[in-house]
């Protein structure tokens, strides 16, 4: 990998950008703007390279919060539209490449140090770098990414899992304690920022912060990630994103994640993975300066 490399990570609310170089993330260059006060993307690309490389780049890889598809992609929450070609000639031939911020993310994950992640449970275990990752991503919806890590390379898996129709164990415990639970028919109606918040309306004594809603929520994501492990077995770890993610795995209740979590399988004591919760804000972006762009 040579020559200068945008990384930008497009989110909802932000858009965060950066320069790589030789698969890098050079720290001192990410700047953050709000999409509220742009277009397009390429309006926010064009004032970013305005002062941080006026002499133009050769590389663009960017992960979108929205589906991918080839070379085209469009924001879940805004009307912005990418197309890879149009952006090519825009940038008088720069390579550009869209991917998924899950993917991004998935990238990421081999280079991602303690200081970026909150381990919620460890492994018996250290972990090496080759093997099988998941990123789940449970903010204003929900979405996974399997990651592969062999000989130096990183493969991310594109996957629709938030439309999964739920678990029946999961199912089951949310049966037990929420009227109406035939509302949450997939993965994403439970696990997303709506059905998050679907879920506190039943706990209105003290709300989003009593513990037992909490313990109730994490439970519930200890049983889905239980799921998880056997449909992906990321024995190298389990990497969660998002806000809902963060609010649960952040509280006192991740004792009750854990404990719920960690329970043996019947059908093999042996399978486990660490679990974290990624920190890093700027992971996206390392994600995007790794990734091996096709020749």
């Amino acid at each position: 990998m040579t020559g200068l490399r945008l990384a930008a990570d497009v989110g909802g609310t932000n858009t965060r950008l950066g320069l790589a170089r030789d698969g890098v993330l050079l720290a001192d260059t990410v700047q953050s703007f709000r999409n509220d006060a742009f277009g397009s993307f390429a309006e926010v690309m064009n004032l970013y390279l305005q002062t941080a490389a006026p002499g133009g780049v050769a590389e663009v890889a960017i992960a979108i919060a929205g589906p991918v598809t080839g070379t085209t992609a469009r924001l879940t929450n805004r009307d912005w539209h990418f197309d890879a070609a149009a952006l090519s000639r825009h940038l008088n031939g720069a390579q550009v490449h869209l991917l998924n911020d899950l993917a991004a993310l998935g990238q990421a994950c081999p280079q991602l140090g303690a200081e970026c992640l909150d381990t919620v449970t460890a492994p018996s275990d250290a972990p090496g770098k080759d093997g099988q990752r998941l990123v789940v991503g449970i903010g204003t919806g929900f979405n996974l990414s399997p990651v592969l890590h062999a000989g130096g390379q990183v493969q991310c898996l594109n996957v629709e899992y938030g439309h999964v129709s739920l678990p029946l164990d999961v199912a089951q415990h949310l049966r037990g304690h929420v009227p109406e639970a035939e509302a949450f028919a997939t993965v994403e109606h439970l696990f997303s920022g709506r059905g998050h918040a679907a879920v506190r309306a039943y706990f209105p004594e003290g709300g989003a912060g009593t513990p037992d809603f909490q313990a109730f929520y994490a439970h519930l994501l200890a049983l889905l990630a239980r799921n998880l492990m056997l449909a992906f077995l990321p024995a190298q770890g389990m990497y969660f994103a998002g806000a809902v993610a963060r609010s649960i795995l952040s509280s006192p209740a991740r004792a009750v994640f854990a404990e719920h979590f960690r329970q043996p399988f019947a059908l093999d004591a042996r399978i486990a993975a660490p679990v974290h919760v990624i920190l890093d804000d700027a992971a996206a972006l390392k994600g995007c300066a790794a990734l091996r762009l096709p020749v």
